[in-house]
C-alpha cells in the first residue's frame, strides 16, 4: 500500500511540474482562488515588503 501511494505521489508531482503553468492558469482563473492566493502571499512579510517597495519606488 505504501509503495502504491509513493508511486501515485511521484506521478502526480511529475505531472504538476510538467504542466505547472497550465495548472496555475486554471487555478488562478477562478476569482476566489486568485484573491485567496494574493491574500496568503501578502501575509508573508518579505513578499509584502518587496511588493510595497516595488510599487511605491
Amino acid at each position: 500500500m505504501r509503495w502504491l501511494t509513493s508511486c501515485i505521489a511521484i506521478v502526480m508531482a511529475t505531472l504538476i511540474l510538467r504542466y505547472r503553468y497550465r495548472v496555475l492558469n486554471k487555478l488562478l482563473s477562478k476569482r476566489w482562488l486568485r484573491r485567496l492566493s494574493v491574500a496568503m502571499l501578502m501575509r508573508i512579510p518579505a513578499v509584502r515588503e518587496k511588493m510595497i517597495y516595488e510599487t511605491f519606488r
